[in-house]
């Protein structure tokens, strides 16, 4: 049996998987956090028949999505069965919960699998995020972690999540780490301001803890821009500036950009000499003729030097005030120090 459901009705319910069944296009763009893609038509064939639905004949596209979506019918039942035989009721969605999912649903229910539809599909889910996002506005207190690029930020972050401790970072959300090398910290496109929105209304509604940990951030991150209260939250948090010695940060940006990634040496150069405006081309001939001699260190620490210190300047000097300023050399000193700071402000 088919059952519609609301969104906002089972967003707080366990023991459900979402089934998308847009297109992998759509599916990139945004859906719900956790949701399985398993699409009844490909990137090519929804472009194909909604020109043919457009411009020719709607009861031709119909077919040519019949035709399309019947070579699918044997995997997609395969994969639902295994999913329910799990114990999981699966939940389907398309962009307005129509055609796309209630095709698949009557199939499915014809073969006897309980099946769930989204009521309104993915764009009620796109509405309860718009609705919702913004009660989240004076909720949460944040500790806002500053300082030079290759401080440690980040590092902290993840250091502080793995020890239970809640963390809000921004740039994994967004997929970008910096205006200029931004996209290759991250092996995935930048997320969209859709999908940036879907996974922060999702970590607000896990979050357990009222303090939560940041990192500064511009308002603009690579594709995504914060919500204006989440912004105004951060800049009246508490602000915390960290600093440590050139070989760390050398350390830091080294083992981010460059360990445990494919050679994407092509797009570092392409992004170095993006700066040549701002370093000179003698500069920037040099830095790329270091590079493919593999002297990363010193490449890191010119650019820390001359591009990157200067740019963090003038943020850092926004603050009129920090709550505490610590220099570390190890990172469980930094570690130890941040988790200290959390507890004495919970204690005021």
């Amino acid at each position: 049996m088919i059952k519609r459901v609301n969104y906002e009705d089972i967003v707080d319910k366990d023991n459900i998987v979402y089934i998308d069944v847009r297109s992998p296009k759509e599916y990139n763009e945004d859906t719900i956090p956790g949701a399985i893609n398993i699409p009844i038509l490909d990137n090519k064939e929804r472009e194909e028949i909604g020109y043919t639905y457009k411009h020719i004949s709607k009861d031709k596209a119909k077919r040519m999505g019949l035709e399309y979506a019947s070579k699918k019918l044997v995997n997609f039942y395969d994969q639902i069965k295994e999913i329910i035989n799990t114990n999981k009721n699966v939940v389907l969605f398309c962009y307005r919960g129509g055609m796309r999912s209630s095709s698949i649903a009557k199939i499915l229910d014809i073969m006897n699998l309980p099946i769930y539809i989204i009521d309104g599909g993915y764009k009620e889910y796109r509405n309860f995020v718009i609705n919702n996002l913004e009660k989240y506005g004076h909720k949460f207190k944040f500790i806002v972690l500053h300082g030079y690029t290759g401080v440690g930020k980040t590092k902290a972050l993840v250091n502080l999540k793995n020890n239970n401790h809640a963390v809000l970072d921004l740039e994994k959300l967004a997929q970008n780490s910096g205006s200029v090398f931004g996209n290759i910290f991250y092996s995935n496109p930048s997320h969209g301001q859709k999908k940036f929105e879907s996974l922060l209304l999702n970590k607000f509604m896990n979050f357990k803890d009222e303090y939560i940990f940041v990192e500064s951030e511009s308002k603009r991150i690579g594709n995504s821009v914060m919500p204006d209260f989440l912004y105004e939250n951060i800049q009246n948090g508490y602000h915390i500036l960290l600093s440590t010695n050139i070989s760390n940060r050398v350390d830091t940006i080294a083992y981010d950009y460059l360990s445990n990634k494919s050679d994407d040496s092509e797009q570092v150069i392409s992004a170095i000499k993006k700066l040549k405006k701002k370093l000179g081309n003698d500069k920037i001939r040099n830095l790329e003729e270091e590079f493919r001699k593999n002297n990363y260190r010193y490449v890191i620490k010119e650019l820390m030097i001359d591009y990157y210190d200067p740019l963090y300047e003038y943020s850092i000097n926004k603050v009129s005030e920090y709550d505490i300023k610590i220099y570390y050399n190890e990172e469980n000193e930094l570690l130890k120090k941040l988790i200290s700071f959390k507890e004495m402000i919970k204690e005021r």
